[in-house]
């Protein structure tokens, strides 16, 4: 448990579910008078203490911000029980003819299905944010949202179709092959209203250079065939740096995107360092 930090436990209005917030309140006083900046952050469960140590230890320098960290997990210490009840909250709706064709065919399926993630969005902003805020004056100004892999496509997914709740969102490792990459079907219409000056935001995407080249391990459930099949359908790197590409050639006032290529690290080595990449976008000033 990192420093400091506090828990809430809730059951959702919104959907039923049971959550867990792990939420790390800084001792100095917040740079705004109307509040501290926050690091919404997915998957609390999972990367809640690299994300407070990392946001501790960079506020040490005078030109970085230490923000509230709010971690959105779930009331359990099993990490697959925490995963299971991620892949509900962590994906759009997908047929049942699509489950059946690629490597997700032979991916373990959420006990309750998949298709949470609208009603996630609102369990965020209709009951974790009101908690948070009862708790500690949030700037309201200066929220970020994080996550990785589910957690990565989640971001995308807020930052074009949800994009004011936040000012800022950090989609590491995101994936964006999820359901044919339907994600990207709202990637115009956030496109023209960049151009058109209606988005005030920075993003930044992150990925592991070795994300493209899974190596195969014997002793898991999937074999070596379905490796190669997973490589070639999530394109993991070619997926996001070309998303990068095209939003960080959209130059308008009031956007800003980046993308980076942590070289030598593959899924699982990632999160910390796109966390770590992470804060310091988020919150250097």
């Amino acid at each position: 448990m990192a420093l400091n930090a506090r828990v809430i436990d809730f059951t959702s209005k919104v959907n039923g579910r049971d959550y867990r917030l792990f939420i790390s309140i800084p001792t100095r006083r917040p740079v705004s008078p109307e509040g501290h900046a926050v690091l919404y952050l997915i998957d609390g469960n999972l990367h809640f203490g690299i994300a407070v140590d990392t946001a501790r230890i960079q506020a040490c320098w005078p030109d970085v911000i230490d923000p509230v960290v709010v971690g959105i997990g779930y009331p359990t210490d099993s990490v697959s029980a925490a995963l299971d009840l991620r892949m509900i909250d962590l994906t759009t709706p997908i047929t049942d003819e699509r489950l059946t064709k690629g490597f997700i065919a032979k991916m373990p399926r959420p006990s309750e299905g998949f298709g949470g993630m609208d009603n996630y969005f609102r369990v965020i902003e209709e009951e974790v944010k009101p908690r948070v805020e009862a708790m500690v004056a949030i700037n309201r100004q200066d929220q970020v949202l994080m996550g990785h892999s589910l957690g990565g496509l989640t971001t995308l997914h807020a930052l074009f179709q949800h994009t004011s709740s936040f000012q800022q969102f950090v989609s590491i490792s995101p994936s964006i092959w999820w359901n044919d990459r339907a994600v990207l079907a709202h990637e115009a219409a956030f496109g023209d209203r960049v151009r058109a000056g209606q988005v005030n935001a920075r993003a930044l995407i992150t990925v592991g250079g070795l994300e493209s080249t899974v190596r195969f391990v014997p002793g898991l459930p999937a074999g070596e065939q379905d490796f190669r099949d997973m490589n070639e359908e999530c394109r993991m790197v070619l997926n996001t740096t070309d998303l990068g590409a095209r939003l960080g050639a959209l130059a308008a006032p009031g956007w800003h995107a980046e993308t980076v290529v942590h070289e030598g690290d593959d899924h699982n080595m990632v999160p910390p360092a796109g966390i770590a990449r992470g804060v310091r976008f988020a919150f250097r000033r």
